[in-house]
C-alpha cells in the first residue's frame, strides 16, 4: 500500500464524515448480492488487527532522512516508521523500568547504610 493511497483513502473518510454531520449521507442496505460480494471483499476478515493513524510531526531533516532510508529500502515512509516503532517497542519491553530500578537501588542503599550504622552502634558498646 502506498503512501498515496493512504492519503486518498483518508479523505475519501473525511468526505464521507462531513456528509454524514451535515445529514447529508443516505445509507440504504446492499439488496445487490454481487455489490455485498464486492463490498465484502474489501473488507478485512473478521478477527484481522485494525489500524489507526497516528499524526506525528517531525523535523524537516528527519522526515527528508526517513524517506531517504525507505525510498533505499524499496518500502513506504508508514511502512518504514511503521517498522522502526514495531522495533522499538520490543526493544523497551526488553528495557528495564527506570523508576523500578532507581527504587531497587535505593532500597539497597538503604540496607548497607543500615548494616554500617548497625556495626558503628556495635562498635561503640
Amino acid at each position: 500500500m502506498s503512501d498515496n493511497f493512504d492519503l486518498q483513502s483518508l479523505a475519501e473518510t473525511e468526505r464521507i464524515g462531513r456528509e454524514h454531520a451535515a445529514g447529508e449521507l443516505d445509507l440504504q442496505p446492499v439488496t445487490d448480492p454481487a455489490e455485498a460480494a464486492r463490498l465484502l471483499a474489501t473488507m478485512p476478515p473478521p478477527g484481522a488487527p485494525v489500524s489507526v493513524v497516528e499524526s506525528v510531526r517531525l523535523p524537516y531533516d528527519v522526515d527528508e532522512a526517513i524517506r531517504k532510508v525507505a525510498a533505499a529500502r524499496g518500502v513506504s515512509v508508514s511502512a518504514m516508521i511503521r517498522e522502526w516503532i514495531v522495533k522499538g517497542l520490543a526493544e523497551a519491553d526488553d528495557a528495564p523500568d527506570p523508576l523500578a530500578e532507581l527504587r531497587h537501588l535505593g532500597a539497597a542503599v538503604q540496607r548497607v547504610a543500615d548494616r554500617l550504622a548497625s556495626r558503628e552502634h556495635r562498635d561503640a558498646a
